[in-house]
């Protein structure tokens, strides 16, 4: 049985974990080992990892006594954006993810109107999970561009 909790410091190897796994699995074939190789330096540090804990919003979801997948969301100017959304590859298809995905938009602030995320555009799989789930690509984003090879998406929390 999959439980989703807020993540909490004492989490931080087992995240790390998640990420350092998750992320070759997600990206070979898509981007070079150099971006990977950064992206996991960059983003699933200790410190990085940290700092979205204390900063942000962090949960994980656990089965059994095993972390097996998290996500992680922050502000960006007025924007809430889903950085990080990661199920360790032998639990992906399993409704980790969605579990995931449904307790970040609980865990919003009331009245939050959308959820952003950026995706590489070569990540069909990624994209077809949000899509299922009822993202669309965003008509409004934060003032950053993100280039070619990612997109904005956006879901829509709008309840009325």
């Amino acid at each position: 049985m999959i439980a989703v909790r807020r993540a909490t410091q004492g989490d931080v190897d087992a995240i790390r974990h998640i990420g350092l796994t998750t992320w070759p699995v997600a990206y070979g074939g898509l981007v070079s080992d150099e971006f990977i190789t950064d992206g996991l330096a960059q983003w699933w540090s200790t410190e990085a990892v940290e700092r979205g804990i204390s900063k942000g919003i962090t949960l994980v979801a656990v089965d059994g006594d095993e972390l097996v997948g998290m996500t992680g969301l922050g502000r960006e100017a007025d924007f809430w954006v889903m950085w990080k959304l990661y199920v360790l590859p032998d639990h992906q298809g399993k409704g980790v993810g969605k579990a995931l995905l449904d307790a970040a938009v609980a865990a919003l602030p009331a009245g939050t109107p959308e959820l952003l995320l950026d995706v590489l555009v070569a990540n069909e799989q990624a994209i077809g999970f949000y899509r299922s789930q009822g993202f669309t690509e965003s008509k409004r984003t934060p003032d950053r561009d993100l280039g070619v090879e990612l997109m904005w998406m956006s879901l829509d929390l709008d309840r009325t």
